[in-house]
């Protein structure tokens, strides 16, 4: 008789690509055989080494651990936070096992669902997890706490414009705006995270600008069809959005440096394919969630100067003074050359006499 592998323990949870695939059907409702399994798991895998498997080995230990939790009995709380929005409180009330848990260990069974089911980094699950936390009330539905929290992020004022107060509104992202630019042109370190609460977060520590990018956009599709409810439909299409201009697939370099950095990482592929975005689409009062942070990015690439000659080669971004610095180098290493010709033929001269 073949065993469920939903019923194993989360305690073992392993790297099998059938305990993959079975975890991927459950949450998601999808229905996929091992062979049609095979043509969607670049996409999902991540979702599952990147989320699934590190939170369902953090709550399963530590002092509050969850005991003899199998993955059947979170996915039956996940799939209650799917179809309910029922506050924290009568959530606790219903999970499996309820009778034989601690109040600690309730609450990091609905916190381990909640952080799987929704990509944010959720408090009270355990382990050591970057990025900002984020704190699911008692008294709150798990989409009201989302809603708050990325309201905060929408109401987050807009970095001043030292030229004029009044021009954030026109702000523009031009398309030497992407992370190819970003990274080789300004140095800045690109960090894939897989909490969206992280996404486009700066972070300036000893003279190294951090960027925090968001990658799992396989696991926002899904909830644009199967739970459309829980995370905002405008935040998800903003997200998209913002994907789109930092990773622009029309554009070559990108496209070979993002294909490099799937071999070695395990990142979703359908980051990088995300809808062209209109001209009229790059402006900052296009964007609600995400504007403040867009305008501290692009603030911060602005103000960075090169300090690399592959950097100055790079950064055409001010034409005119890149071919003034250019011509300058050229004629300096003509200006040497032709010295020390004259130097060679003076010397050849002084030794023939």
């Amino acid at each position: 008789m073949t065993v469920n592998p939903l019923k194993s323990s989360l305690r073992t949870i392993t790297t099998t690509n059938d305990l993959e695939r079975v975890v991927v059907n459950a949450l998601w409702g999808t229905s996929w055989s091992p062979r049609e399994y095979a043509n969607h798991q670049a996409a999902y895998s991540t979702y599952y080494s990147g989320i699934y498997q590190p939170l369902c080995r953090a709550a399963c230990s530590g002092d509050w651990r969850i005991p003899d939790y199998t993955h059947e009995d979170v996915i039956s709380i996940i799939n209650s936070l799917k179809l309910t929005n029922d506050k924290k409180n009568d959530v606790l009330k219903d999970i499996p096992h309820a009778v034989n848990l601690s109040p600690s260990q309730s609450e990091r069974a609905v916190n381990l669902a909640a952080g799987l089911l929704v990509p944010l980094n959720f408090d009270g699950i355990g382990g050591a997890r970057p990025g900002k936390r984020i704190s699911w009330e008692p008294e709150k539905t798990l989409k009201q706490t989302i809603d708050e929290e990325f309201q905060v992020l929408s109401n987050q004022a807009v970095p001043a414009n030292p030229v004029c107060a009044t021009c954030t509104s026109t702000i523009k992202f031009p398309r030497k705006f992407g992370l190819w630019d970003l990274k080789f042109i300004a140095g800045f370190n690109i960090v894939w995270t897989n909490s969206l609460l992280d996404h486009l977060s700066v972070v300036d520590e000893e003279n190294q600008i951090t960027v925090y990018i968001f990658h799992q956009v396989s696991i926002l599709e899904l909830h644009q069809t199967v739970t459309p409810d829980v995370i905002p439909a405008d935040l998800i299409e903003e997200t998209f959005e913002t994907l789109a201009l930092l990773l622009p697939r029309t554009d070559e370099k990108t496209t070979a440096w993002y294909d490099k950095l799937q071999k070695k990482h395990d990142l979703d592929p359908g980051t990088f394919r995300r809808s062209y975005l209109k001209l009229e689409d790059r402006e900052l009062h296009h964007f609600k969630y995400w504007r403040s942070r867009l305008v501290k990015l692009k603030k911060a690439f602005d103000e960075h100067e090169p300090n690399k000659p592959t950097q100055w080669w790079r950064d055409d971004r001010k034409p005119v003074q890149w071919w003034t610095f250019w011509v300058a180098i050229l004629v300096l290493i003509l200006t040497i050359l032709f010295g020390l010709i004259q130097s060679v033929t003076g010397l050849l001269q002084v030794i023939l006499s």
